[in-house]
Formats: C-alpha cells, structure tokens, sequence
C-alpha cells in the first residue's frame, strides 16, 4: 500500500517553481498533475525535493485513483435550498463508499479520490472536510485547489495562506494516524454483488444510498466471498439480475440457516425456504429457512432508493451499529482493530457550521475513550454514558470532524 504518500494536484495557474516552497514543511509528497500540466522545471524540483511525480492516468505502484464527488450537502437545482429525501435530512455527497467499493477491488491498494472543488460554492474551510471525508473511510484526496485559492496563495493573500495551512494540518493530522486505515469496517447489512456490467447501476446506487441512511454496511464481491464475508451480519442483500452461482447461493444459504436475514427477489430464482410470517414490509413475503429468515420480493428490484430504505427497516435500527442525536447532516465511518479491543468511530458533518449538544451511541462494550479533532493536536478526554452492549458519547462543540477512539 502507497500509505507514506500524501498526493497534490499541481494548479496550473502556477507557473514558477518558486511555488513549490508552499509545501515545504508539509505532508505533501506527491505532485499529482497530467502530462504538461506543469512545466518540465517545476517537475524537476520537485524530485530534487524527493517528491514522487503522479500521472492520473497511470498511477504510482499501489495507488488506485478513483473519479470522486465533492462532499457535502447536495444542492437542489439553482444551488437555492438542500436536496433531501421526503422526510430526511438533507442529502449528503460523500466518498465513503466508492472508497469502501474500490479498496474491495483492489485489495492492499490505498485509494485516491480525483474530486475538484465545486464550482461557486467552495468555502475554505471545506477542504478540510474534504480530507477527512476520504481518509475516515481509508483513502486519499488528491488536494486539488480551486482557482481564487490557488491564486490567492501565489499572491501572499493573508486568507488563503491562513486556509492553506489548515489543509496541511488536515493531511497532517491523518498521514500521522495512518494506522487507522488497518481498521476493518463493522458492517450490519451486507451487500452481495459484482457491482459491475448490469448490475453496476443497482449495486453500486445501493451503496450510495444504504450510507447515506448511515447504515454501516459490508461490500461482499461474489467471486470473492467466503464464510467469512458474513461474519457479524445481520443481514444481506442480493439484487443482482441473474441467480448466484451456486458456490455462492450456498455461502449466502449457509448464512442464512445460521440465524441471518436474506433480502431478495424473483432475481434470485425460486424462493428459498418455507411460508413464514415476519415484519409487515409491503411488497415482500417472508420465509423460513433453518435459524434465519427470507424476505422475498413480489417483483424485481428496480428502484435502489426504495431498496436502501426497505432494508434498513427490516434489519431493524435496533440494531445500529451507531445512532445520532442533534447531529444533522452527519456520516461515520466504524472501524475495528484488528485485536478487537479498539474501535474508532469517525464523524462527519456535512455543514459549514459547528455542531452541539451531539450524542452518539455506539453498539460494543468499551470502557474508555479519546477525542480528536482537526482543531487541535492533542486528544481530549469524551464524556461516555456505559451501556450494557453499547457506549454513548456526549460530544463538545466540534466543527467537521471528530473521531472517538474507544477501548474495551
């Protein structure tokens, strides 16, 4: 994995290589830029200063570039008011789970997410939350500055090297806790698929919207899974237009019989399982199989909004992995160490103003934990309420970013 390189997209308004002294004393080590994007002078101090040079058409051994989204809250048309769903809060755009998709591909590789700053409507202090957007899930942006930021800096505005500082401090901040991106992610609901050709629209928009519900979720590729791909599961979902193979029908079956919750449809093939009663889930019939359960759809999958939200309600939110309250526009990433006795539990808030009074709950036995944020360097005590499978934490103001690291 590339973790010891930090990448930066060269601005090409930048033509001297004078502004390469930006990055003195900064984690950045990689010039990201297409070819004669910067000029061959520039190139050739950046590796005097032992930084690597990256193409996005060919990136370095150990790298996977992705084509990302600028997070934060989705606008409505004419960037007027929030997009949102019916009753929900506004709709957020983050990278999490292209990250998630994309590190499941490419297994050992380190992501890196080719997002650009959005056009009018980029504040400084959103590039910090860019940043951490990409590393709570595992991967790097590829810093890439607007225009007036770019040329602020290039012009010694006090502003823009004011917010250029809090970037590197950002980037800082996560190069120096990379031992977090060997943290696997706690999942409730799996999603079964190959996520590419015809099922590429539905199983990758299940993704998108199954964590924008804030579910924490498992990707479990189909030429890959193995029993272990549903450990700790509650449940799965397969929406794929053909049947599994049958290698795969039985890990899902097996799945099953032990105790876990199918999600499916007339895409599967027959129903699996007996007649059974369950939850009432307009459009599904559910079945028994051994200790575990079928919900089986009357018709095949269509809308994957629908889907998302159908399968959050039949897993239950009983069985959250992390629930928020007075959070707004709010996403996490849940991860686990590999011991099993730490767990890091990364929040994000999607609007361009500080949050408080919030609390969260978070499924597992921990006894004690640690505060960080981008605002400082050091880690403060955090007010914990201990629960008999769960720990509630009681959050200072904090500003984009916050991540409770907790310990059994």
């Amino acid at each position: 994995m590339t973790s010891g390189l930090t990448p930066f997209r060269w601005p090409a308004s930048w033509k001297d290589g004078s502004a390469l002294a930006a990055l003195d004393g900064t984690p950045f080590d990689c010039l990201v830029c297409e070819k004669g994007e910067a000029p061959d002078g520039v190139l050739a101090q950046a590796r005097q200063k032992g930084m690597a040079i990256a193409d996005p058409a060919s990136p370095p051994s150990g790298a996977a570039i992705t084509e990302g989204v600028w997070p934060g809250v989705q606008l409505a048309r004419g960037q007027a008011a929030a997009s949102s769903g019916p009753t929900g809060n506004p709709w957020v755009d983050s990278n999490g789970w292209k990250i998630r998709l994309e590190s499941a591909l490419h297994p050992g590789a380190r992501v890196w997410v080719d997002a650009k700053p959005a056009d009018g409507r980029v504040l400084a202090a959103s590039y910090p939350r860019a940043i951490a957007d990409c590393a709570a899930y595992g991967g790097r942006w590829i810093v890439t500055l607007d225009e007036g930021l770019a040329g602020g800096m290039a012009q010694g505005n006090a502003d823009a090297l004011a917010a250029w500082k809090r970037i590197a401090g950002a980037a800082r901040f996560f190069k120096d806790h990379d031992a977090w991106s060997g943290y696997a992610p706690v999942a409730v609901l799996g999603i079964v698929s190959d996520f590419s050709g015809d099922n590429e629209f539905m199983g990758q928009e299940l993704l998108n919207l199954v964590a924008r519900t804030n579910q924490q979720f498992g990707i479990i590729l189909k030429d890959k899974a193995s029993a272990s791909s549903f450990a700790g599961l509650r449940a799965v979902v397969y929406a794929d237009g053909k049947p599994p193979a049958p290698s795969v029908r039985n890990q899902i079956m097996a799945f099953v019989q032990s105790g876990g919750t199918l999600i499916t449809g007339p895409n599967w093939g027959p129903a699996p399982g007996t007649p059974s009663n369950g939850p009432d889930q307009p459009g599904y019939v559910w079945r028994a199989a051994g200790k575990g359960r079928v919900a089986f759809a009357q018709e095949e999958f269509s809308d994957p909004y629908a889907l998302a939200n159908e399968a959050v309600v039949m897993v239950s939110h009983r069985y959250d992995s992390v629930r928020f309250w007075n959070a707004g526009s709010a996403g996490f990433s849940y991860t686990a160490a590999p011991d099993g006795k730490r767990a890091l539990v990364q929040m994000l808030f999607y609007t361009d103003r500080g949050v408080t009074s919030v609390s969260a709950r978070v499924a597992g036995r921990y006894r004690t934990g640690k505060l960080w944020t981008l605002d400082g360097t050091d880690a403060r005590p955090i007010e914990l309420d201990l629960q008999k499978d769960a720990v509630e934490l009681h959050l200072p103001t904090v500003s984009q970013y916050a991540a409770a690291e907790l310990e059994a």
